[in-house]
């Protein structure tokens, strides 16, 4: 796969409200899936999500695409580095849930993210969405 398809994006969307049934207690979430400079393709919020997630949610998409690694490596970056986020990008959130997708020869596709859940959660759910779509 060279990208990734506004029909593979709404099939993740779907692959994630299952997961939310099977693997998270039925919880809602929102899931945002973006291409590989940041550009969103697809977004779904569930219904009662909580609304700050919203934006969040693909403010950690693009984050994991523009920087091609999961936010939560880049939140430890910043820990550990000591770096201000301020002079980043303004629509970074360096906030777990975001995880960039790769194909097979290590090409960066996009990212996927996903909140609501809980950070750990949050992380682990874009990890098998980011899986489900490099597969």
């Amino acid at each position: 796969m060279a990208h990734l398809t506004c029909e593979a994006a709404h099939r993740a969307i779907g692959k994630a409200f299952e997961l939310s049934r099977s693997d998270y207690g039925d919880r809602p979430m929102t899931v945002a899936v973006c291409d590989a400079q940041g550009f969103l393709i697809a977004f779904a919020k569930m219904d009662n999500v909580k609304l700050l997630t919203v934006e969040l949610t693909q403010r950690k998409a693009y984050t994991a695409a523009r920087m091609g690694q999961s936010t939560l490596a880049f939140l430890d970056r910043l820990r550990n580095d000591k770096l201000e986020a301020q002079w980043f990008d303004a629509h970074f959130a360096p906030l777990p849930g975001g995880v960039p997708i790769f194909d097979s020869e290590k090409r960066l596709l996009g990212a996927v993210a996903v909140g609501g859940i809980s950070v750990k959660e949050d992380h682990d759910a874009a990890e098998k969405l980011a899986a489900f779509l490099a597969g």
